[in-house]
């Protein structure tokens, strides 16, 4: 497969699951301290995981839990953020500049932040009370590991998750079924890739625990790695303006979730496919998690559609426009 490497890929595997021992501990001193909410914050990409943890934990608790972009936590504040917080950051250069001043404002009013990066010694992680360390090089699908054994385990000490022992445990099956997943999409990447690659504009659809991933495929890969104009829309608003752009010359997207609102996917399933000619639809049900229980397939399809995207269908639509993922025009080459 092109820019992928499969060793890489396993290390970050071991490498992930070792450091599960220090994200369940975390959560097991947090438990014993006491705490009345959660925040999770960050910018960007690194958003992504915590929105699909976000949206999972509301169907499961009645733990208050909100998901705040960090600049606009640090400069207007939350009333519900306060020494009784945990905060939950993640950057995986430990430098990104929204998120090191969250950190810091929060652990100034005695909050416990907890940080996902990969170095302690970091500016994130010198402004963290606990230092989760992010040692993979590359897989969103990595810091859903690492998150939902944080998280999640939150969760099942409060009583709200009983299962959390078996999942968190066929959760280390993860990064074999999602490895067998690239390998089984990559063609179908290439044919993405290929048939769309010159499109002036698209529309991508998905919501709920899918939202990140949607967000995150259009943001941080179309717009800022591959400069492709886009559009992304929940599927709940999807009929609240954007369908009337819909027509047989406009490439739409619909990435459906496994949760409960998997029928609104569906709604705006049969809409696309009723008045538009040039459509994918991307459903992580069409793969199998081996070793895996079905009802811990909906918590895991955000990481299996991550993988097909980020990384398969990007890397395709690279070689396609010849256009390097890695280069910025404006993005962390100046202040500003």
């Amino acid at each position: 497969m092109i820019r992928f490497s499969r060793e890489e890929y396993l290390d970050g595997a071991r490498l992930t699951i070792e450091s599960r021992k220090t994200a369940e501990e975390a959560a097991d001193q947090i438990w014993r301290e006491g705490y009345d909410n959660l925040f999770l914050t960050a910018v960007g990409g690194s958003t992504v995981p915590m929105m699909a943890a976000a949206a999972i934990v509301k169907e499961m608790t009645d733990l208050p839990v909100f998901v705040e972009q960090a600049a606009e936590l640090a400069v207007r504040g939350n009333r519900n953020l306060t020494a009784k917080s945990v905060v939950v950051t993640l950057s995986k250069t430990g430098d990104t500049r929204e998120t090191v001043e969250i950190a810091g404002i929060c652990k100034g009013k005695g909050c416990r932040v907890v940080s996902f990066t990969r170095q302690e010694d970091s500016p994130l992680g010198r402004n963290s009370t606990f230092f989760i360390p992010m040692r993979h090089e590359n897989g969103v699908e990595y810091e859903y590991m690492l998150i939902y054994w944080f998280v999640l385990r939150l969760l099942y000490l409060r009583g709200d998750f009983p299962e959390y022992p078996r999942f968190a445990d066929q959760m280390e099956a993860l990064p074999e079924n999602l490895l067998r997943i690239k390998e089984e999409f990559d063609p179908r990447a290439e044919e993405i890739a290929a048939a769309y690659w010159k499109e002036p504009y698209m529309i991508w659809v998905g919501g709920n625990e899918m939202w990140g991933e949607v967000y995150m495929f259009t943001m941080c890969i179309l717009e800022e790695m591959q400069w492709i104009r886009t559009k992304a829309v929940t599927s709940g608003e999807f009929f609240h303006g954007t369908l009337e752009l819909v027509d047989e010359n406009t490439a739409v997207f619909l990435v459906k979730g496994e949760g409960a609102c998997r029928i609104l996917d569906e709604r705006a399933e049969r809409f696309i496919r009723k008045y538009g000619k040039k459509y994918v639809i991307l459903d992580p049900r069409d793969y199998d998690l081996v070793g895996i229980d079905q009802s811990f397939r909906w918590i895991l399809a955000p990481a299996v559609i991550s993988t097909i995207l980020v990384d398969r269908l990007a890397a395709h639509m690279e070689a396609h426009t010849n256009h390097d993922l890695d280069y910025r025009r404006y993005y962390r080459q100046f202040d500003y």
